[in-house]
């Protein structure tokens, strides 16, 4: 739900205040669907920066491997498998937030929320998908 985001808009904060606008306008939220997405949203946020994600990127760990004269197999690995276990637990917290959120709304809302989940995907999809 809040994983992807705007590209103009560069950090974490800024695209997750940028969804929760988009969708609270496109879903037509009342005040208090509002403020149930704002506190998902800053659980969202402080769970990303408890567990330190940064986004795709190869873990300083494994890229200070590269400037060694020989790589050394089993560090990569566990930099990454150390990256791969925060992300396995990024995904199970954002599925209880969006369990959270689902139950807050209307089945049109559901529906519509659905629609433009599959609109962002399209029209950002890589070329060669």
């Amino acid at each position: 739900m809040f994983a992807g985001g705007c590209k103009y808009h560069k950090s974490p904060e800024k695209r997750a205040e940028f969804i929760v606008k988009k969708i609270s306008s496109e879903l037509d939220l009342n005040d208090s669907q509002k403020k149930e997405l704002y506190r998902i949203k800053d659980e969202i946020l402080s769970k990303r920066k408890e567990l330190k994600l940064q986004g795709p990127r190869i873990p300083t760990e494994a890229l200070a491997e590269f400037r060694q004269p020989s790589l050394d197999e089993k560090k990569i690995n566990k930099a990454f498998e150390l990256e791969m276990n925060k992300m396995t637990e990024m995904r199970a917290f954002m599925t209880e937030k969006a369990i959270e959120f689902h139950a807050i709304l209307t089945p049109e809302q559901r529906n519509k929320l659905v629609d433009l989940i599959t609109e962002f995907q399209q029209k950002h999809r890589h070329h060669d998908d």
